[in-house]
């Protein structure tokens, strides 16, 4: 039955890019530019269709899952490094 921590060291690791990408996108979206104003001369024969409103993303939150995604990539890699030299360390007692 072989252990090793690789398995997990990559789906930490590929969590760990996901969430950044999440984090990236919601930045980039609340840092978008105002659309270009138009032309208003038939602003009067407009109808408006309210939405619901929905919460403004937070930069507070984009960046703690950027800096979380960070920690979880450390993690992810220091697992596979233990691995690498669990595995170094077992091919010295063995030889």
């Amino acid at each position: 039955m072989s252990v090793s921590a690789v398995q997990s060291g990559y789906q930490v690791i590929e969590q760990s890019s996901k969430m950044a990408e999440e984090a990236a996108l919601e930045i980039n979206q609340a840092s978008s530019l105002p659309p270009v104003e138009k032309d208003k001369t038939l602003e009067f024969n407009k109808v408006e269709f309210k939405a619901p409103e929905l919460p403004e993303p937070s930069h507070i939150e984009s960046l703690t899952k950027l800096n979380q995604s960070s920690q979880y990539s450390k993690v992810g890699t220091n697992m596979l490094q233990r691995d690498q030299d669990m595995i170094g360390t077992l091919l010295d007692i063995h030889i």
